[in-house]
C-alpha cells in the first residue's frame, strides 16, 4: 500500500482530509475514538497488531508515521510467516 492509499483509509475512517501525510492526526481533528477506529481498521486490513504504545510516539502520529509503523510490522512478520 502506498501513502496516498493509506491517506484514503485515514480519510475514510476518520472523516478528515489528509493534505500533508506528515501532519499529526490530532492536528487534522482526529480524536481518540477515531484513532481507535483507525487502528482497528488497519489491524483488520493488514492482519497485524499495532501496539498502542506506538501511538504515544509523536513521530508516528501522522498518516506517514503510522504507515511506516505498519510497513515495519509487516516486514517483521514476513520471515515468521515464511518459516511456519
Amino acid at each position: 500500500m502506498n501513502q496516498s492509499q493509506f491517506d484514503q483509509l485515514v480519510e475514510e475512517i476518520c472523516a478528515v482530509t489528509v493534505t500533508d501525510p506528515q501532519t499529526p492526526l490530532v492536528d487534522l481533528g482526529v480524536d481518540s475514538l477515531q484513532t481507535i477506529a483507525l487502528v482497528m481498521a488497519v489491524e483488520e486490513q493488514y492482519g497485524i497488531e499495532i501496539d498502542p504504545e506506538v501511538l504515544a510516539d509523536p513521530a508516528l502520529t501522522s498518516s506517514a508515521g503510522l504507515l511506516r509503523s505498519v510497513q515495519d510490522r509487516l516486514a517483521a512478520a514476513l520471515p515468521a510467516r515464511a518459516g511456519s
